[in-house]
């Protein structure tokens, strides 16, 4: 099953993300993730959004992240824009840190979603702003 890609535009307000996270499940189970890794998915995906809002956005109620997601052969994939000029390779948490940095509080949500996604990378939309791929393989 091929699914062209389909658009989500949600505000820079983190009262958006319990409703994402059903939305990612629901189509999750549409690709026919498993039953298992349904959480750890939207995990992943809402971790991220939360990062385009807090970091890009700097949760600016009129800035917008969009995703959009494609189901395509053996994956799905997600990509995160938002508006902002968030460089995530200087930000706390893009690269694991050692010792204290490990207590910390901030800066686990890209570790989160590299660790449950397996593959998350990290780039620029044509107009210049962060963008955050995600694929999540699918059996």
């Amino acid at each position: 099953m091929i699914v062209q890609p389909i658009e989500i535009r949600l505000p820079s307000d983190s009262s958006v993300l319990e409703t994402l996270q059903l939305i990612v499940e629901a189509i999750g189970r549409s690709a026919e993730v498993e039953e298992d890794d349904l959480s750890l998915l939207s995990i992943a995906v809402v971790e991220l959004t939360k990062n385009a809002i807090e970091h890009g956005n700097k949760s600016n109620p009129e800035k917008h992240v969009t995703i959009s997601f494609s189901i395509l052969p053996n994956r799905i994939r997600f990509l995160i824009d938002d508006e902002g000029s968030w460089e995530p390779e200087k930000a706390l948490g893009f690269n694991p840190g050692e010792g204290k940095e490990l207590l910390l509080t901030r800066g686990r949500g890209v570790l989160i979603a590299r660790n449950l996604a397996k593959w998350v990378e990290f780039g620029l939309t044509p107009e210049g702003k962060t963008r955050v791929t995600l694929i999540w393989p699918l059996t």
